[in-house]
């Protein structure tokens, strides 16, 4: 297994470390957040905060690569959080290590590089001659915030003898290009806002449901709150698997919301979480999560509940109205609809922002660098799984793999 101790080299100067145990995970705090505050292109989901809830939950999933300058006092030049899986490939009759985004745990709507601006492509390529001598198969960073990042050290990679691409990832039947963000730029002021951003017909609704359904005291907005937050929660994704439940069936649909969920009881524990609730009386109609980011000034969009049953369509846009201009009375400067450039998003003025998926296959026959031994629990399982399925020959070959890690 690999650990704080993993430090060497590079072609740049700078010294890398491998950090995988929360304890070093936290000594590393004061060095991450003192890079975070000088990198233009964080976001909340590359912060210290969020990912300790990512890791604290999955030890032995995942490991942090940190590049240092060597100097003293030593600073954290640029650091790549990533997540382990362990994969059996028949094709070779041995387990593997696959690497992606760490905080994929978590379901991070974002991913990507912490980078020094003065050094970002000295980071970059200091953590690429770190990869190329620990053991995986391939890497897979999928929404990357930084597009120009990524291309920089999917170049570095190549470079190192990896096979590099960049891939699509279309949803919907194809219909929705996943890595495409909507964002909306805000004002200083709502009415700014509604005159400029969005169109009179859209506004003309808006205005009309607010005379009529909010301020005559039919339907109200509440905010989720300490002694709300379970029950608002059990509702929301109820609508949610109303909708999603048929679609995506109910296993997955369940699956799918649990994720959901996880990442807004992480933004609850962190405070970040900003979730509108629209009512009826006690009947909620709808609901949107969000993770704030009062640092970059940024509100995510995360997902949203509505009840199918009722016919009004604009129950949902209504409470996107309201999040934005609660979002610009706080002093934000985004609204991010997130993932997938559905049309609706671009009705509030959003212009889609890109992210990358970038995928990296090593070209090596070295066992040495196929498999991490920090994966050998999960290994270890997956060999009594072999086994009390009866497929004992594909056991047998996963010790004989594992019994060649230690000697």
């Amino acid at each position: 297994m690999t650990d704080q101790s993993m430090t060497g080299g590079s072609q740049t100067g700078l010294r890398v470390e491998v950090v995988d145990t929360i304890t070093a995970f936290n000594d590393l705090r004061p060095a991450w957040d003192a890079l975070q505050a000088q990198d233009p292109e964080s976001t909340v989901f590359l912060s210290w905060e969020w990912l300790a809830k990512a890791f604290a939950d999955n030890p032995f999933r995942w490991s942090v690569l940190v590049a240092w300058s060597g100097e003293v006092p030593d600073r954290a030049l640029c650091i790549l959080p990533l997540k382990y899986r362990v994969h059996w490939s028949r094709s070779r009759r041995e387990f593997q290590t696959q690497l992606e985004a760490g905080g994929r745990l978590l379901w991070s709507e974002y991913t990507g590089f912490l980078c020094h601006p003065s050094f970002e492509a000295q980071g970059l390529q200091a953590i690429a001659d770190k990869l190329r001598l620990l053991p995986w198969v391939n890497l897979s960073l999928r929404y990357v915030a930084q597009p120009r990042r990524a291309e920089v050290f999917a170049n570095a990679m190549k470079a190192r003898g990896a096979a590099v691409r960049f891939r699509d990832y279309m949803i919907n039947g194809g219909e929705t290009n996943n890595l495409l963000c909507p964002q909306v730029t805000l004002p200083a002021d709502f009415d700014t806002y509604l005159a400029k951003q969005v169109s009179a017909n859209r506004r003309q609704k808006f205005r009309r449901f607010q005379r009529k359904r909010l301020q005559s005291g039919e339907l109200q907005i509440t905010i989720a709150d300490e002694a709300s937050l379970t029950k608002d929660l059990d509702d929301l994704f109820d609508l949610w698997m109303q909708k999603w439940g048929p679609e995506k069936g109910e296993e997955s649909a369940r699956k799918v919301a649990r994720n959901f969920r996880d990442v807004l009881e992480a933004a609850h524990d962190l405070d970040k979480l900003y979730l509108p609730v629209l009512r009826q009386g006690e009947q909620m109609l709808g609901a949107l999560g969000h993770v704030v980011d009062p640092t970059r000034e940024a509100v995510h969009f995360i997902v949203a509940g509505r009840d199918v049953s009722v016919s009004d369509e604009f129950l949902g846009a209504a409470l996107h109205f309201h999040a934005i201009q609660w979002a610009i009375d706080h002093g934000y400067e985004v609204y991010d609809f997130c993932h997938g450039d559905e049309p609706y998003k671009f009705s509030f003025g959003a212009e889609a922002r890109e992210v990358a998926y970038l995928d990296v296959r090593r070209r090596s026959d070295n066992p040495e660098l196929t498999f991490d031994s920090i994966g050998t629990g999960a290994a270890l399982r997956r060999i009594e799984e072999f086994i009390r399925t009866g497929k004992t020959e594909r056991a047998a070959r996963a010790c004989a793999q594992l019994a060649d890690l230690l000697d």
